[in-house]
């Protein structure tokens, strides 16, 4: 055996692996992580969704789009004469939703509201277009946002502010609102926004160049204003963690945007009484979630005159896992006997007794004292004051179980718990209990590497926190296993800092079949140490954390083994949106060696590893000179900063990119197009032969070809040019390919390359049929902005070309053609690095970038095959 073909069998069998582990990182992604918890909401009425007559102009300009109020049973009638007393709540709709996911929050709403005071809901019918993926309906539906808080404020008898609340991208048409001039939009008339599963920072895919200069707009805005214009205004920012699979919790983040005194940033797996992750969807109808943000809804709107201070203490309260002892209530105590003085570090009490029990605050050899109780009274004392915190402490799993939480670290106590000098506790019935948990070493360092595991004994120990320093990139991933003979399952926290980020292993649900009552078990999480965002900077007190609750009188073993099905999830989950610009890149590299030599099908020249590599290592290096040369630019601050880089990220990238291309041409080279050639050839040959004597009728079909791009272009939309173009290219390669051997190969990477662009461009089409259905059959470009229409374009000029340059002689386009054919391999791979330029600046080329950078590669790849073979 050669030492070529043992390479050979070498590049295969790394493709294989490669490919392998690419769709088992895939695979992790979409199904390793944790079960729904979420409970579903029910509607206990008929739903019902009356329209809002909007005004006549504002009807015709957006007749894709209308205006509906929710109502369930009586109140459905006062809603027919458009008669509203409650609080309005306008919810925007996300990316292809439907205005009907209002009904999760509307119904829970109209039955926890009272006589005096509901909750209007109100949604918008953005006819399920595709607004995250396609930037040309963004502006109009922001326009359309605005005219329906005009019109539903324009229902009420006395002065309303509105709430909005936005899911997916309709969260961010709630920021962008605010960017409207003053004629269509008074920012006084909102002052809480709050948003689910929104990617604020930055879109999930850079589908287009709309989209990308929409985030730009609206987020400098707010940066700009948040202490200006928008200084009423307190926004809400609901990430869904681990299950959401289309918006990443880090793009959530409103790092930057606004600060912390009147915004909430927060992952649903923190939320009191939420604590479990939601997918996109079922953050909408979570029933823990709607509670949660209906009680909160309901108790702001409730209150009178109240400001921005105290509507963020009752977002606090029910949003974040923060204490605010602010809230303790004076109190008087009548005991008679003295307390009990709690000295051990664990105690446990489980029944009702008559005793009090006393904890120093002051003078005491532990440094922190954390309290676990149910139906038991918590209170601070000192000699002069005593105060009851009870109803401020933290709730924690499981979920109905009424068990709260409170920790003192004596270092570094709140101002206002200073001047007590003791906590004292009193239980009130016979299901009072409470744990104390006390320690002068309150945590342990543990060093893991990205492979590392770690190995711990727990010996008659009641409380352990671990840190972890070393927990400091997204791709790390580790499974926690706690072994132990006892069979009552303790209580595990993991907790990040930095992004309101809490993870428990316990859950409690209603029982299916009685939803007035809970599992007579709680369930039990696989817990999993990984992040979802990076910090900023890290302090000394800012690290990842795993707390452990346990029963002193049993032994345990915790094991921390790394999971690489999850490393590999995590980056997929991180940076599958980069890929794109590298399968173009590879696609370029490949072309320009198959005009060099015809006879190289596309899968073999993804074998060429002695030019890939180089042009591999040439995009990793230029990534590095980028950042190092401009660090303080915006497109380098977002890949780097943020944490997302690291060195050999575009070189794990190009090969990936090269392992699909070799998967996919392998596959339609070999199996799909050679097959059908051998079934196909005998009637081409006729069918040519027959045309060849009819030159009139095939000059029709030729000049209905050559007119098909143009027209489905400016009569249809610039993604229809792109699938014209395609389905032409498909025809060509069938046809010349059969009857013309030499240039069958260079074919199919034109086709495949056409294949990416439709890929790419395809929402338009999609966006434009569901128009057609409203507007008539009018141009997409005539209905809203249509992003793939310079693409189009530039495609659709180069397929011209090609005939346009077969049938001239003059001198000049000659002299053009020979330079290209001369230098071809320099322009392409030029192209391949100008594309990875664009992709660093935009951390993912834009689709109208890709058919600019598309039409010239089309250009010139036809006018070296004309030079080479006509």
């Amino acid at each position: 055996m050669s030492s070529r073909t043992i390479f050979s069998i070498v590049q295969n069998l790394v493709f294989l692996v490669i490919i392998s582990l690419f769709f088992l990182a895939l695979a992790g992604y979409l199904f390793r992580h944790e079960l729904n918890y979420c409970e579903m909401t029910y509607m206990f009425e008929n739903p019902t969704y009356h329209r809002i007559a909007m005004p006549e102009d504002v009807q015709i300009r957006f007749r894709r789009y209308a205006l509906y109020s929710y109502c369930e049973g009586v109140r459905c009638e006062a809603h027919e004469r458009n008669h509203f007393s409650g609080s309005p709540v306008l919810f925007i709709v996300g990316n292809a939703d439907s205005y009907r996911q209002v009904r999760s929050l509307g119904s829970v709403a109209y039955r926890m509201g009272d006589k005096q005071k509901q909750l209007d809901f109100f949604s918008i019918d953005f006819n399920e277009e595709l607004s995250a993926l396609f930037g040309g309906v963004l502006e109009q539906q922001t326009q359309f946002v605005a005219h329906a808080i005009r019109q539903i404020l324009s229902l009420y008898k006395t002065k309303q502010t509105i709430i909005l609340v936005g899911n997916s991208i309709g969260g961010l048409l709630s920021r962008a609102v605010f960017t409207l001039p003053s004629n269509l939009f008074d920012p006084n008339t909102v002052r809480l926004i709050i948003t689910q599963a929104t990617p604020h920072q930055a879109p999930v895919i850079h589908s287009d160049s709309y989209v990308m200069n929409f985030y730009s707009r609206v987020n400098q805005y707010w940066k700009d204003e948040w202490n200006n214009s928008l200084q009423h205004i307190i926004l809400v920012s609901l990430a869904g963690g681990d299950r959401d699979h289309l918006v990443r919790s880090d793009l959530c983040s409103l790092n930057g945007l606004t600060d912390e005194s009147r915004s909430i940033d927060v992952l649903t797996s923190a939320v009191p009484h939420v604590w479990t992750s939601t997918d996109h969807r079922c953050i909408v109808w979570c029933r823990q979630l709607v509670l949660t943000t209906t009680r909160a809804l309901l108790e702001i709107t409730q209150g009178k005159n109240q400001n921005s201070e105290e509507i963020m203490k009752i977002l606090k309260k029910h949003f974040l896992p923060t204490i605010d002892y602010n809230l303790g209530l004076n109190a008087t105590l009548i005991s008679n006997k003295n307390p009990i003085t709690v000295t051990e570090s664990i105690l446990s009490i489980r029944r009702k007794d008559d005793n009090d029990y006393l904890i120093p605050l002051k003078d005491s050899k532990y440094h922190t004292t954390i309290i676990h109780s149910t139906n038991a009274r918590i209170y601070l004392k000192n000699d002069e004051k005593i105060t009851d915190i009870s109803n401020t402490l933290l709730p924690i799993p499981p979920t109905y179980g009424n068990r709260k939480m409170i920790r003192f670290d004596r270092r570094n106590l709140d101002e206002s718990v200073k001047q007590y000098d003791s906590i004292l506790i009193r239980l009130e019935n016979q299901k009072s209990q409470f744990d104390v948990y006390q320690t002068d070493n309150t945590e342990e360092i543990v060093d893991l590497s990205t492979f590392g595991s770690h190995t711990l004994s727990l010996k008659q120990i009641g409380y352990k926190k671990l840190v972890f320093p070393t927990l400091a990139h997204l791709w790390q991933v580790y499974n926690v296993y706690l072994k132990s003979d006892n069979q009552q399952i303790p209580l595990i926290h993991f907790h990040v800092p930095w992004s309101n980020e809490d993870l428990y292993n316990l859950v409690t649900l209603r029982n299916p079949s009685s939803p007035s009552s809970t599992l007579p078990k709680s369930l039990h999480r696989q817990m999993r140490l990984k992040l979802h965002r990076l910090p900023t900077t890290i302090s000394s007190n800012q690290y990842p954390s795993l707390e452990l609750f346990l029963d002193p009188k049993s032994s345990y073993t915790l094991e921390i083994h790394y999971s690489f099905i999850d490393i590999l999830a995590q980056l997929i989950r991180y940076y599958i949106f980069l890929l794109p610009t590298f399968l173009f890149t590879v696609l370029c590299v490949s072309y320009s060696m198959q005009v060099i030599d015809t006879r190289l099908r596309t899968y073999q020249t993804i074998l060429a590893w002695q030019i890939h590599i180089p042009i591999a290592i040439i995009i990793t290096l230029l990534y590095k000179m980028i950042i190092l040369l401009f660090p303080t630019a915006d497109f380098v601050v977002n890949i780097h900063s943020n944490g997302y880089y690291f060195f050999l990220l575009p070189f794990i990238l190009y090969l990936v990119a090269m392992s699909l291309w070799a998967m996919i041409s392998f596959i339609v080279d070999y199996l799909i197009f050679d097959i059908s050639r051998s079934l196909l050839h005998p009637g081409v040959l006729f069918l040519h032969y027959e045309m060849s004597h009819q030159p009139v009728y095939l000059r029709i079909i030729q000049w209905i070809i050559l007119s098909m791009p143009l027209l489905s272009t400016f009569v249809f939309s610039g993604s229809n040019g792109h699938i014209t173009l395609f389905l032409i290219a498909l025809l060509h390669v069938m046809w010349r390919g059969t009857l013309n051997q030499r240039v069958k190969e260079i074919l199919t990477t034109l086709l495949l390359f056409h294949s990416l662009l439709v890929c790419l461009n395809l929402t338009g089409f999609i966006v434009h049929v569901k128009s057609i259905f409203v507007q008539g059959l009018l141009p997409l470009y005539i209905i809203m902005s249509d992003p793939s229409l310079f693409s189009a374009i530039c495609c659709t000029g180069a397929f011209y070309l090609r005939f346009l340059f077969d049938r001239t002689q003059s001198r000049s386009i000659q002299t053009m053609k020979s330079i290209l054919f001369n230098n071809n391999r320099l322009f392409l791979i030029s192209l391949a690095l100008i594309s990875q330029i664009f992709s660093v600046y935009f951390l993912c080329l834009p689709v109208d970038e890709k058919g600019l950078c598309g039409g010239l590669y089309r250009s010139i790849g036809v006018l070296l095959l004309l030079e080479r073979f006509e």
